[in-house]
């Protein structure tokens, strides 16, 4: 890579932590071109230069997001611990204390889906990924003889992933439902599914919550 693009890169890595940082003090809707570019020391137009709207520079950013949040995940399934260990750490960061701001832009921007097609994939890859790696660490359990399946292995991987984005909806319609009560609840279903004592993944130790990008 030469001087220039990666100059351009880093240039594009500096618009984004200012998105990322206006974004966590403006209210909802809040976030415009021109408090980027204010954040980023840079006019709106250097902006517009590197991003041809408010639309791509904000899903170039969750692309980045959702893509730190699947390696958090691909860290618990490869970590040295049993299967139980890891789909309890699975939950506990599919559905965190706190719905953070990137999430909460992920739901958001769902409505500009409509309008850009362009930027499906990068939504589809997060969940069937997150999938997957349910879908891993679920075979990798009933393998060892820790898991009784209830059902295929995908169809449990699926309904957790949906579980989950269920229960990090809700508080942004207004739900108040304590977190560990709603991660309670997947822990329920997953116990069910795989076999498992009910409480069995509750009495497991799950890792502290990461910062969210940027921090």
């Amino acid at each position: 890579m030469n001087a220039t693009a990666r100059r351009r890169l880093e240039r594009r890595d500096e618009i984004i932590r200012a998105f990322w940082r206006v974004a966590r003090t403006r209210p909802r809707g809040g976030v415009n071109v021109r408090a980027v570019a204010a954040e980023a020391a840079m006019s709106p137009a250097n902006v517009l230069h590197y991003f041809s709207s408010l639309n791509e520079l904000q899903m170039t950013a969750l692309a980045g997001a959702m893509e730190q949040f699947a390696d958090r995940r691909q860290a618990i399934l490869d970590a040295q611990e049993s299967a139980s260990w890891r789909i309890a750490a699975m939950i506990q960061a599919g559905v965190p204390d706190t719905i953070s701001d990137e999430l909460r832009h992920v739901y958001e921007s769902v409505p500009i889906l409509a309008d850009h097609p362009e930027y499906l994939p990068a939504h589809r890859a997060l969940v069937e990924r997150q999938i997957m790696l349910y879908r891993a660490l679920i075979e990798i359990g009933a393998g060892l003889g820790e898991f009784a399946l209830a059902s295929p292995p995908g169809m449990i991987a699926r309904n957790l992933v949906a579980l989950e984005d269920a229960y990090d909806l809700y508080p942004l319609i207004g739900d108040r439902t304590p977190r560990e009560e709603c991660r309670a609840a997947v822990r329920s279903y997953a116990e069910l599914a795989l076999g498992l004592a009910p409480g069995a993944l509750a009495a497991v130790a799950a890792p502290p919550q990461p910062l969210s990008p940027g921090e």
